[in-house]
């Protein structure tokens, strides 16, 4: 039976689906019959599942049809998503196969243009054009490289992989300038008669005890600009701001690092920036995508396993598996 979505998924990840699902392989049996490394094949089966889920919903609605009807976009544009997403390119790949003369081959005006039809399709009263920015964004965090520019690019959806994006925010934290922090303080304090203010919790040798809080102005220019220029965490609540400033001067400040003083940090710390009022903004999340990882924790096993079993007894997949392999795991 013909499915376009898992004609999208690449070899290793059809070989995962059939081993997972087809032969009831252990995840510690399938990587060892792939020769991936087992969190390697966690990342591959993980995704495989996750694409053929969203692919097969999407293609439902849309006829098979990867740029649904009524939706325009600039020609430029179309081809890059269906050679990044159809045909599983690398954004430089597929910028080759366009040619030089597509405006995408220039990174600023590759940025600007995606950026310019990611927007037009996020605020489209077409449906379909909400779910084809849904697809790219998830496509995005899922796949094993990135096709976005860093400025559209969610939380990746696999935390090792996260760990860089949030050591980026930490270190632009621990490096802001002593004229930046001047500047938040003259421009952005609140006075104290301020009511509903923000707190910015700021990280700085220039502060005695390593940290401190700043009370600012609730205003949305100045949470854009924090939140885009600076990656900066805003929160509404002086405690949690508090706290935050505190777990993460004891973690840059702490010359002996070990294993297990980031096992301990790196949970508080990705469970306390969710609190901030400005996460959405810090990591480019739609606000109506907020919940997306409560959406993919528990994967619709129906959509999955139901669709894949007439697919997976006579799929080319299997032809790929050492049956010496089968057996001898």
């Amino acid at each position: 039976m013909k499915n376009k979505a898992w004609d999208i998924l690449t070899d290793d990840e059809q070989v995962s689906l059939t081993l997972s699902i087809q032969y009831s392989k252990s995840t510690w049996q399938a990587g060892e019959i792939m020769g991936k490394a087992h969190y390697k094949y966690l990342e591959i089966n993980a995704r495989a599942k996750t694409f053929f889920k969203i692919f097969t919903e999407y293609f439902e609605k849309t006829n098979n049809l990867i740029i649904p009807e009524g939706v325009a976009l600039h020609n430029d544009v179309a081809e890059f998503i269906r050679l990044t997403l159809v045909e599983r390119l690398g954004y430089r790949e597929a910028i080759k196969e366009m040619g030089n003369n597509t405006p995408l081959a220039i990174t600023s005006a590759r940025e600007r243009l995606l950026k310019q039809y990611m927007e037009q399709l996020a605020e489209d009263d077409n449906p379909l054009a909400n779910e084809l920015c849904d697809l790219i964004l998830d496509f995005d965090r899922w796949n094993n490289f990135r096709i976005l520019p860093p400025s559209l690019q969610e939380p990746s959806a696999f935390k090792r992989r996260n760990k860089t994006r949030l050591l980026k925010h930490l270190k632009n934290l621990k490096n802001l300038h002593e004229f930046h922090i001047d500047r938040f303080i003259t421009r952005f304090r609140a006075k104290n008669t301020y009511s509903k203010p923000l707190y910015l919790p700021l990280v700085s040798d220039t502060f005695i005890q390593g940290y401190d809080v700043i009370k600012i102005k609730r205003d949305k220019d100045i949470i854009e600009y924090l939140s885009n220029e600076f990656r900066l965490y805003i929160f509404d609540d002086k405690d949690e701001a508090d706290n935050y400033g505190y777990l993460v001067e004891s973690y840059l400040n702490n010359n002996k690092k070990d294993c297990k003083h980031g096992q301990a940090f790196w949970p508080k710390y990705r469970t306390i920036i969710t609190k901030a009022e400005n996460y959405n903004n810090v990591n480019n999340i739609i606000p109506r995508r907020k919940n997306l990882e409560k959406a993919f924790k528990d994967l619709d096993s129906k959509v999955i396993n139901n669709s894949l079993k007439d697919i997976l007894i006579n799929s080319d997949a299997q032809k790929r598996i050492s049956k010496s392999d089968l057996w001898t795991i």
